[in-house]
């Protein structure tokens, strides 16, 4: 047995972790255990908790080492505060393991780490620029085919490329999952492995774990344009399209100054507007321009709208790049200029208006930097969450950026759309409720959704329940020292620690056997409740999609005739929810007698469901 099949780990029933998190962990979990099942891919939003899920995907699932690979410096960073146990750790902070004695043995690659070293790691971390190469210090020149049996690939979108490529073919004995917030390439192309899991951005705004995103467009009621072969003649849009592509248009207003300022004067309004509703929070604009050149007249233009800005670009040396990213968690800019350098795995929440300053053509590289004003500022930082965490992307309309919003239009008007809350439950629906909704029925007596036999069991609650308790008692045993002898804080200290260490490897010793022999029943009230929450969330969208609202009832008379004892007052988000149900208990039997894979085998059969439904409406 591995590190990660014997230790016990908090994942499952762990309230902390994000249902996204949850359902990608299962997925991954289930996936993995065919050994045909070499190559995953899983889709997660920026800001929905990627580096939490590169913490826990291991556990359950790896027989041997790790080897986590990242694009670039930023991300690799992101990767290390999480799970380097004097940073923030995400396993101690996020009760995944209990005993900071039980973390796995981590290491960043570089050429100087010892192979005593390497062999000795449950987790190895690097950028991709370390492990290929002629370089003799190169990973694959240093190790073993067999040496790892799960790679994750982060930021997957850029995989395809050769040094990507390479390493994989090298280490072709493992499993590899990809995670990326897009799941495709920079040439549009699908990112290698099987899909198993994506969640959708209408789903995580739903939920508030990112910020909601609107969109403005800036518009000059009149535009010109100039050509260098007819020097003093002003050309309109229409007359230059007679004889230039849309896309030398594009570039034009760009890289033109006049629209430029338009999109800065606007971005500075919204950013004022912005700080005068939450003076505490320190929002921040990111500009994205075309050049380095085009970013330092975007830094003047800024400058002059008196507003202080700080440029990132791939081209800075790795200590530029530090100080800059220093000026920006210190809050002593406004602005935040960008270029080439879509900051992957850089976690500032307080970037929440994109003033966009150059055309794309790419979905991926559209989205990717939309992505940089997703994460959400926690409640306890802001005055309101739909103040503070309503992201705002601004452009020059002849950019041609609307095209590329278009699919973020579609998820912002579906997280409008809420999941279902209330039903009009007949009498009969409640007689068989065992076998359509699988509530729990004794006698007379009714408890909607509960499994009564694992309500006592929150392992967080035990986690924090078990710390104070050791605090107390260490507490208590420092202080019956100090009072029988005479000893320096600095000797207190080490004997703190101490007791600390050994007093938390005793409630290990009761805490891990308890959580290891609940994981099934854990993983079984999890899945149901995803289960609920897939139907709720798949509905929302489809009515979202369909221009119907959840409360109306004009779906009702078509069903009727489909699902029993309904009312032609029902509201349409019930009676969709209902027919998925129905369909579900047909093929899987009765929700309370699925095991844990016919739970999993529904969900999967959901999105078929839905699009047979929109079949039916349209």
């Amino acid at each position: 047995m591995s590190y990660f099949k014997e230790t016990a780990a908090n994942i499952v029933g762990n309230k902390k972790l994000r249902a996204p998190q949850l359902q990608a962990y299962l997925r991954i979990q289930e996936f993995f255990s065919t050994p045909e099942n070499k190559e995953a891919l899983v889709v997660l939003p920026t800001g929905t908790g990627k580096t939490g899920l590169i913490s826990i995907a291991p556990f359950g699932v790896s027989e041997g080492r790790v080897l986590i690979i990242t694009p670039g410096l930023v991300t690799k960073q992101s990767i290390q505060k999480a799970q380097e146990i004097l940073e923030d750790n995400f396993w101690v902070n996020f009760d995944i393991i209990f005993d900071p004695m039980d973390l796995p043995s981590l290491s960043e690659y570089s050429s100087s780490i010892s192979m005593e070293h390497l062999e000795t790691s449950n987790i190895i971390y690097s950028n991709i620029h370390r492990l290929t190469g002629d370089n003799p210090n190169a990973l694959i020149n240093r190790v073993d085919p067999d040496f790892f049996d799960l790679i994750i690939v982060d930021e997957a979108h850029h995989a395809p490329a050769n040094s990507w490529k390479t390493t994989l073919e090298y280490f072709n004995k493992a499993k590899v999952l990809h995670l990326t917030g897009t799941p495709f390439r920079g040439d549009n192309q699908e990112v290698p492995g099987v899909k198993i899991h994506e969640t959708y951005l209408s789903e995580v705004m739903r939920d508030k774990y990112v910020k909601w995103l609107r969109k403005e467009s800036v518009n000059a009621t009149e535009l010109y344009f100039s050509m260098p072969d007819a020097p003093g003649r002003k050309f309109t849009k229409d007359e230059i399209l007679a004889f230039k592509e849309k896309e030398w248009i594009e570039k034009s207003v760009a890289l033109s100054k006049d629209c430029s300022l338009e999109v800065i004067k606007h971005s500075a309004e919204k950013l004022a507007e912005l700080r005068t509703s939450s003076p505490n929070v320190p929002h921040k604009i990111l500009a994205v321009g075309c050049s380095i050149s085009h970013a330092n007249d975007l830094l003047d233009w800024y400058r002059e709208e008196g507003l202080i800005g700080v440029i990132v670009h791939s081209q800075m040396s790795k200590e530029d790049i530090s100080l800059s990213f220093s000026v920006i968690d210190n809050n002593d800019c406004d602005v935040v200029i960008s270029v080439n350098m879509l900051m992957e795995g850089y976690d500032h929440h307080y970037l929440s208006i994109l003033a966009l300053f150059r055309p794309y053509r790419s979905l991926n590289a559209f989205a990717q930097v939309v992505g940089r004003i997703l994460r959400a500022i926690p409640d306890d930082l802001t005055t309101a969450f739909e103040v503070d965490n309503n992201g705002l992307v601004i452009y020059h309309k002849e950019t041609g950026l609307d095209e590329m919003w278009q699919s973020f239009q579609r998820e912002t008007d579906r997280a409008r759309h809420q999941r279902t809350r209330e039903y009009a439950i007949s009498d009969r629906e409640y007689v068989e409720r065992d076998s359509t909704l699988s509530d729990v029925f004794s006698g007379e007596s009714f408890i909607s959704g509960n499994e009564s036999y694992l309500d006592d069991i929150d392992f967080n609650e035990i986690f924090k329940n078990k710390r104070a308790e050791i605090q107390r008692l260490v507490d208590e045993k420092l202080e019956s020292i100090k009072g029988s002898s005479s000893i320096n804080e600095e000797d207190l200290e080490l004997i703190k620690s101490t007791l600390i260490k050994n007093e938390t490897s005793k409630a290990a010793r009761e805490i891990d056997p308890n959580l290891i022999e609940k994981r099934p029943d854990l993983a079984r009230k999890k899945l149901r409740e995803l289960l609920t929450k897939n139907a709720q969330d798949s509905v929302a969208d489809l009515l979202s999609d369909l221009r119907l609202d959840e409360k109306s009832a004009e779906l009702a008379p078509s069903f009727m005739g489909v699902l029993p004892y309904l009312k032609a007052t029902d509201p349409n988000d019930g009676v969709l929810v209902r027919y998925i149900n129905s369909k579900l208990q047909k093929r899987f039997g009765s929700v309370n007698q699925r095991d844990n894979k016919g739970l999993s085998q529904s969900i999967d059969a959901i999105p078929e469901i839905i699009e047979e439904l929109r079949k039916m409406i349209q």
